[in-house]
């Protein structure tokens, strides 16, 4: 062996220290693959670069960790969004309140909107409110048929989440126009506790919601074992507390919703970064975030002092 070493010109300590640190280096690829395996398992689709982040590795650097799980099978391909943007034919019965919105805070405007799951053969539907300055779901329901009655039920879940007694016209609450949102059970409540209604014409009016929908079904509830509609309900319920307190979200720097609304808690309302709200994707797209004057925010919240 000394011969050997002498041969190949390294000593038998290096050779020793290389064996340990290879096998050093297998163990972690080992534990990595185990948490993988644990991390898949409550985040079947999340993007690889979403999961470096929440595992955060150390000995591992980002490219390498995609390529790795990219080598091994842990990564999955998401179905392509589609969307239609032709309007509705029937003009929705109250005004878009989002158009050229800016927002600074949490409470200033919820979003909702119904999305179906498919069981067999049989169609159940969800309703999502989410608050869209820190994407968390606030509010959820899963039932069998489309009633006003669920879509209250996701309200007051809401409402108990934030517990706040009254809005004072601060908060808008949006939607598409589905009779469901313009019942008067629904709408009175919202008046009740001082919410501003606000209805758009298609699905760019709710673009927030249309991609929360596809987050929830397509990384979560379409990998889950859902066989009846208290599958549903139960992996809906474990779903939503995952996405509010697991998944990072690139838009909020990426941290979790629960994460980020802590975050802001010690930023002063005029230091944080303006969210602009547009009902027009052509026009979202091409204009730059001019807006950085608070006084703008008068127009649409008029009882909201900077």
């Amino acid at each position: 062996m000394t011969a050997l070493y002498r041969t190949a010109g390294i000593s038998k300590q290096a050779h020793l220290s290389y064996i340990k640190r290879h096998q050093q280096r297998q163990y972690k690829f080992l534990m990595l693959q185990l948490r993988l395996d644990d991390e898949r398992s409550k985040h079947p689709a999340m993007s690889l670069k979403k999961l470096y982040k929440r595992m955060s590795p150390q000995f591992i650097g980002r490219d390498l960790f995609i390529a790795y799980c990219q080598e091994h099978g842990y990564e999955t391909i998401l179905p392509r969004k589609t969307h239609s943007s032709r309007p509705l034919s029937e003009k929705a019965p109250y005004p878009n309140r989002c158009v050229d919105l800016v927002l600074i805070d949490i409470n200033q405007l919820w979003v909702s909107d119904i999305t179906y799951f498919k069981i067999g053969n049989v169609f159940f539907y969800i309703v999502l409110i989410m608050d869209v300055y820190s994407r968390r779901i606030l509010g959820y329901n899963a039932s069998a048929n489309m009633f006003a009655q669920a879509n209250f039920k996701a309200l007051q879940m809401a409402l108990k989440q934030r517990n706040i007694d009254h809005y004072k016209d601060r908060l808008i609450h949006h939607s598409d126009k589905g009779s469901q949102y313009k019942s008067l059970l629904y709408v009175e409540h919202l008046r009740d506790k001082g919410i501003l209604v606000s209805m758009g014409n298609c699905c760019f009016d709710n673009a927030h919601m249309e991609s929360l929908n596809g987050i929830l079904k397509n990384e979560y509830l379409k990998h889950r074992p859902i066989h009846s509609a208290q599958d549903l309900v139960k992996f809906l319920k474990q779903d939503v507390r995952l996405y509010n307190e697991e998944r990072p979200h690139g838009s909020l720097g990426k941290r979790t919703p629960v994460e980020f609304e802590r975050y802001i808690c010690n930023i002063p309302l005029e230091e944080r970064t303006r969210l602009p709200i547009f009902a027009d994707k052509v026009k979202a797209n091409k204009l730059l975030v001019s807006s950085t004057d608070p006084k703008q925010l008068k127009i649409n919240f008029p009882n909201f002092i900077l």
